[in-house]
C-alpha cells in the first residue's frame, strides 16, 4: 500500500511530496535528502495497520491541498530498494511510481519477491525472540563464564543445537562454536543459499581449515603461534558484536538483503536508491568491519601456508613476504597484494579489502550528495592524480557494507570449527 505526505523544508522551506510504500517492515528508520537544498531529512517510519505516519526531523508535514502537478516527488520503501528509472509502470518517470513494487519487477522476479517477503519476515520474527537471548550469551562469553554460555545456549537455543548439542561442555572450545552455529544459522535464515555455497564453502573447505582439520595438534599449534598476531578471543567477541548491531539494524539492511536474491557479485551502480541508511550512518560502520576483516586475515594466511607448507610462516615466493611478522606489519592495501597470490583468498577479499574506497573514507576525502544519493571520494595521493576521483552510489556502498558483514559472520564461522575439531 502506498502513502502519500506532502512535507516542507524546515531549512530552505522547499515542498516536496513523500510517497511510502509500507508493508511487512513495521517500524524503520528513514533517510532522504531535500531535493533544493541537499539537507538530510532524518525520519522514522511507524506501521500500525492500517495506517501510517512518517516524521521528519528537518522537515515538517503541510496540510496537502492544491498539491502541484509538478511538485518533487520521494518515493521510499524501507522493505525493498527503490528502481531508478520505471519503464513499466510509467515511461521515464524516473521511478514515480505508485508502487515501487510494480517497477521493481523489470529488475527482481515476482517469485523473488515472494521468496524474500517470506524468508525476511521469519528472520525478523526470530529476531525480536532470540536477539536478546544471543547478546546475552556473547556477553557471558567475554566474562569467560563458560558453563553460564552453556547453560542459556541450551535454554534458548536447542532446538537449533539439537544435533550437536549433546556434544557440547563448558569448555571455551564448545562456546566457541555454539555461539558460532547460533549466529550462522540467524543469519544465513535471511539470505538466499548460494551465499554459503559460492564464498564459505570455497573459503572453509577447500582452501583452508579442512586441509588440517584431523590434526588436533596442528590447530592447537596454529592457534599458539597466530593467537600472537591475531588475538582470537578478542576478534571473536568484536565480530559477534558487529553481528548483533547488523541483526539488530535488519530493518535498515532489508533493501540490500533483497538485493542479494539477485546474486552476491552483482554491482547496482545508480539503477537503485535506498532510503533506509545515510553515507555517515554507514560509514562507521564499514570502517569497522573493514579494520576487524584487514586484520583477521592473517589466520587464513596461517592456515593456508599451513596446508601447503606444514609451516604457517613460509609464504609463496611471488608475494614478496618471508614472514607472518612482515605480513602483520604490512599496511592493509599491500596485504591485498601478498593475499592476491592464494587462489582461494584472492576473490574473496579482492572486494572486501578496496584500500582506495577506505583511504578515502577513513581521512574525509569524500563528497556526499544526498538527494542524489552519490559518494565520490578521492583515493589518490599522489600529487599528479590528487584531484581525481571516483563514484558509488550510496546502494552500492550500502551493498558493500552487508557482504563484509557476511565476510564477518565466515570469520565467526571459521573460528568456531577450528576451536570444536580441537576438542
Amino acid at each position: 500500500m502506498t502513502f502519500r505526505f506532502p512535507i516542507k523544508c524546515t531549512i530552505c522551506n522547499f515542498e516536496s511530496l513523500v510517497k511510502v510504500q509500507a508493508g511487512f517492515v513495521k517500524n524503520s528508520q528513514v533517510r532522504i535528502g531535500c531535493p533544493s537544498c541537499g539537507s538530510l531529512f532524518k525520519g522514522e517510519l511507524l506501521q500500525i495497520p492500517p495506517n501510517v505516519s512518517l516524521i521528519f526531523d528537518k522537515a515538517e508535514p503541510t496540510d496537502g491541498e492544491n498539491i502541484p502537478d509538478d511538485i518533487p516527488i520521494i518515493q521510499i520503501s524501507t522493505e525493498l530498494p527503490i528502481p531508478k528509472v520505471s519503464t513499466e509502470v510509467i515511461p521515464n518517470s524516473l521511478g514515480y511510481t505508485l508502487n515501487p513494487y510494480m517497477a521493481l519487477t523489470d529488475f527482481i522476479p515476482t517469485e523473488t519477491i515472494a521468496l524474500f517477503t517470506s524468508k525476511y519476515l521469519e528472520f525478523s520474527s526470530y529476531k525480536d525472540k532470540k536477539i536478546d537471548a544471543l547478546e546475552n550469551i556473547i556477553l557471558l562469553f567475554q566474562r569467560q563464564n563458560y558453563s553460564l554460555v552453556l547453560s542459556e545456549t541450551k535454554k534458548h537455543f536447542s532446538n537449533e543445537l539439537s544435533e550437536i548439542i549433546k556434544r557440547l561442555d563448558d569448555s571455551q572450545e564448545s562456546c566457541y562454536y555454539s555461539i558460532s552455529i547460533i549466529l550462522k544459522n540467524f543469519i544465513l535464515s535471511a539470505i538466499p543459499k548460494n551465499y554459503e555455497d559460492s564464498y564459505t564453502i570455497r573459503l572453509l573447505f577447500k582452501g583452508t581449515i579442512n586441509k588440517v582439520q584431523n590434526e588436533k595438534k596442528s590447530l592447537s599449534h596454529l592457534k599458539t603461534e597466530l593467537n600472537n598476531y591475531c588475538e582470537i578471543e578478542r576478534e571473536f567477541i568484536s565480530s559477534c558484536q558487529i553481528l548483533v548491531e547488523f541483526i539488530k539494524n535488519s530493518p535498515s539492511y532489508a533493501p540490500v538483503i533483497a538485493l542479494s536474491y539477485i546474486g552476491f557479485e552483482e554491482i547496482f551502480e545508480k539503477e537503485y536508491g535506498i532510503t533506509t541508511f545515510s553515507f555517515d550512518e554507514l560509514k562507521e560502520n564499514y570502517l569497522d568491519s573493514f579494520e576487524l576483516l584487514a586484520r583477521t586475515s592473517i589466520i587464513y594466511l596461517g592456515f593456508s601456508n599451513f596446508a601447503q607448507y606444514k609451516d604457517e610462516g613460509i609464504f609463496p615466493s611471488a608475494s614478496k613476504c618471508d614472514s607472518l611478522n612482515r605480513y602483520f606489519s604490512l599496511n592493509n592495501g599491500l596485504k591485498k597484494q601478498v593475499i592476491e597470490n592464494y587462489p582461494y583468498l584472492k576473490k574473496y577479499y579482492r572486494f572486501l579489502l578496496d584500500s582506495q574506497m577506505r583511504n578515502a573514507i577513513g581521512h574525509a576525502k569524500t563528497e556526499y550528495f544526498i538527494h542524489e544519493q552519490l559518494i565520490k571520494y578521492y583515493p589518490y595521493t599522489d600529487l599528479k592524480k590528487i584531484n581525481q576521483f571516483k563514484e558509488k552510489s550510496l546502494i552500492d556502498f550500502a551493498y558493500h557494507t552487508f557482504l563484509m558483514k557476511l565476510a564477518v559472520l565466515d570469520f565467526v564461522v571459521f573460528i568456531g570449527k577450528w576451536h570444536y575439531r580441537m576438542k
